[in-house]
């Protein structure tokens, strides 16, 4: 249900002329593991508008209390004349969102027929991935009908991607959905063992149990601001969720993460750029939540402000409490180089005088770490009218007294939502940047005033990302490994015969398919170390070859030229 704090100045505008793009629709659940999250392509995330749909352990057929209301990401800067450039997401229900769905060209433009076409998401499972994978090779009307979340991920080159969706992948060359590039030819496709997987920069492509992918701007062909009535710079973002399921790994086993690739298109640079996650966080009741920072761990975090979740005896108007036995929710923002550790906090209460934003400056203070009046956030008390100027509020250990912390100054009951940002000093044309997060939920933590071992689980996840997921239960366990033996195929192109050089694999056989993933010719029973390929059977064009071992399989491709 809606909750009934916001401010009353927000008001639905709803004036779109016919050739803007009309305001996303397009919404799913990611649920691999212990979190049920809804993922949405308006800029905002883990909401349905009514209720909290970010959910720790969901039990079907009864209202289940979240841990987090809404987010949205927030975009802030100046051009060069001074002028400011705003785009951000809340709650939509009452001020629509400042993005729309799709991808711009190279010079930040959009129409209101690419919008529509883009309002959705896309979602494949690890489990998708690994029967396909298995299934190689296979014919381009198999892979469409028997694996079309494959068929038709929207990465670069993707030739299938028309069959399925009925329109073209834009021709300008910009890369799209993330995938391994297992040909490492820059161009996705399947049959050539290319599969969807999470790229985040300087980290390997590498698959999930669940991943989704969807593309918005804020350019949307004219479409106002609603949000924060500012204007556009222009901006792509490409927004990745994915999840794993590891029942061995609690802290994997329950944590969402997200990636906001945000590609500038415009043609002047932007000065003291900042970008941001809003975050309402609710532990089930919005009236009793605390909010707090470890600046350290580019972390922010929830916790309730007392033993129990609720007002009355556990009731909150009528939303589902977690009763005598809060979590506490943590986001971790991990955003890549050129952003490299956390800038600004900013914890809000929303009835406050200088508490939600209702014009552009304001949402670009509150990002730049200041109030919605421009008064500096300052240490100790509220945060406000001290004297030492401060980047974070509440940096505390709310289990240590003397800690600045919600708990040390008694803070009062009132529904919160936070603001995290990084900065960058310029922003180029062209630039691209990430913004990551992970959002982890922490069970059976002792309240009040208490976030247990939260933060060591935020290491844990920290080690797990720097290590680039090693240890983590990986989705293709069950998919044979491509041989770690070198596998050689030379001269390639060939017009004649090409010698295939396995080395001391133990091959079994050798498949040859043409492009259209027809088998042509079977060798059984190879000899050791390497075999020919007489070419000169063949038509001239690709083939795959399919090398079959001991060891597991390989796929290399083999050009035969004309005569």
């Amino acid at each position: 249900m809606f909750k009934l704090l916001l401010p009353t100045a927000f008001l639905l505008i709803s004036h779109v002329a016919w050739s803007q793009c009309l305001e996303p629709q397009a919404q799913i659940d990611i649920h691999a593991n212990n979190i049920k999250a809804r993922i949405l392509n308006g800029g905002d995330l883990f909401t349905d508008f009514d209720n909290s749909q970010f959910i720790p352990d969901p039990v079907a057929g009864v209202d289940n209390p979240g841990t987090i209301f809404a987010a949205g990401l927030w975009l802030g800067g100046l051009d060069p004349a001074g002028n400011l450039k705003t785009s951000a997401a809340h709650y939509r229900y009452s001020s629509g969102t400042d993005f729309r769905t799709g991808p711009l060209t190279e010079d930040g433009l959009t129409d209101d027929t690419n919008c529509a076409n883009w309002d959705r998401l896309f979602k494949v499972k690890g489990s998708e991935i690994a029967a396909f994978l298995a299934a190689l090779p296979m014919t381009p009307a198999e892979i469409i009908s028997q694996y079309p979340s494959i068929a038709g991920w929207p990465a670069i080159g993707n030739p299938y991607f028309v069959s399925i969706y009925g329109f073209d992948l834009p021709l300008t060359g910009q890369s799209l959905a993330p995938f391994f590039d297992h040909d490492q030819d820059g161009l996705y496709d399947p049959l050539r063992g290319d599969y969807p997987a999470v790229g985040i920069r300087n980290h390997k492509f590498f698959p999930a149990s669940e991943i989704i992918w969807c593309v918005f701007n804020d350019q949307g062909n004219g479409a106002p601001h609603s949000v924060t009535g500012g204007q556009p710079f222009p901006m792509e973002v490409q927004l990745t969720a994915w999840a794993f399921d590891c029942p061995g790994i609690p802290v994997i086993n329950n944590t969402i993460f997200t990636s906001h690739k945000i590609i500038y298109r415009g043609l002047e640079p932007i000065d003291s750029f900042y970008a941001g996650l809003w975050v309402d966080m609710d532990l089930g009741c919005y009236f009793d939540d605390y909010l707090g920072c470890d600046p350290s761990r580019n972390t922010m975090f929830a916790y309730n402000q007392d033993a129990v979740d609720g007002i009355n005896n556990s009731s909150c108007n009528g939303i589902p409490t977690f009763n005598n036995n809060p979590p506490v929710q943590t986001v971790m923002m991990f955003g890549a180089q050129p952003f490299v550790s956390l800038n600004k906090f900013m914890a809000i209460n929303t009835q406050s005088p200088v508490g939600f934003p209702s014009k552009d400056y304001e949402y670009y203070r509150l990002l730049s770490g200041s109030w919605t009046d421009g008064t500096p956030l300052t240490y100790g008390g509220f945060g406000y009218g001290g004297v030492t100027p401060t980047d974070f509020a509440y940096p505390g250990d709310p289990g240590t007294p003397n800690d600045w912390t919600m708990c040390s100054t008694s803070a009062s009951s009132e529904d919160r939502f936070a603001v995290g940002s990084f900065y960058l000093e310029t922003l180029h044309p062209g630039a691209v940047t990430e913004l990551d997060a992970a959002w982890t939920v922490h069970h059976n933590i002792a309240q009040p005033c208490n976030i247990g071992d939260a933060l060591s689980n935020v290491d844990q996840l920290k080690a797990y990302i720097d290590s680039d997921w090693a240890g983590v239960c990986s989705i293709l366990s069950n998919v044979p490994p491509y041989p770690s033996d070198s596998v050689d195929l030379f001269p390639n192109p060939t017009n004649d015969q090409a010698t295939l050089r396995y080395n001391n694999l133990n091959v079994n056989q050798i498949l040859i398919f043409d492009a259209l993933g027809r088998l042509v010719q079977s060798i059984d029973n190879p000899d050791k170390g390497e075999t020919v390929i007489h070419g000169e059977n063949l038509a001239s064009g690709m083939y795959l070859l399919q090398i079959l071992s001991d060891e597991g399989k390989l796929t290399k491709k083999l050009v035969v030229s004309g005569q």
